[in-house]
């Protein structure tokens, strides 16, 4: 196994509704790669400013008419950071994993590929990870994405 890439991003509410782009440059083929990625806090604690964003977005979205019916903050209950991820090869979009779980673990080989990916070789050459930023609601959050190059038969790997 070969660690590839390794980074971790923060990200910040103005973030939110944007993409990042990380450039992965994978010098040789392997068998498959391993894309990590985690994000922490997953839930914002402040109850004050849930309570804003909450009541916010109902006013956005909610005419008025109806706002009777969605007089209860409280119902809409945690808000939450979201972050998914995208993997492109060179021209090629592979898949996303659009999850709201904050650790994800996706494997993209020519002979399987995790639920949302395209089977694909594991080739030498440019890959994308698309770090898709749907919402940030605390101050801060930390995006970890490490990418792993595994070639067959490497006793560590666990497939899906």
């Amino acid at each position: 196994m070969e660690v590839i890439w390794n980074k971790i991003y923060t990200l910040h509410p103005e973030d939110s509704k944007t993409n990042l782009c990380v450039a992965i440059p994978v010098d040789r083929d392997f068998w498959c790669l391993e894309f990590l990625c985690s994000y922490t806090p997953k839930i914002l604690e402040d109850r004050e400013k849930s309570r804003e964003l909450i009541t916010e977005g109902l006013k956005k979205y909610v005419p008025d008419k109806f706002m009777d019916q969605y007089s209860n903050w409280e119902n809409y209950l945690p808000v939450v950071n979201l972050i998914t991820l995208s993997i492109d090869y060179r021209d090629s979009y592979l898949g996303c994993a659009h999850r709201h779980a904050p650790e994800q673990r996706h494997i993209i080989c020519k002979e399987f590929a995790s639920p949302g990916f395209f089977r694909h070789a594991a080739a030498k050459g440019p890959w994308r990870a698309v770090i898709n930023i749907h919402a940030v609601v605390c101050d801060s959050v930390a995006y970890h994405l490490t990418v792993r190059g595994w070639d067959k038969g490497e006793k560590d790997f666990v497939a899906l």
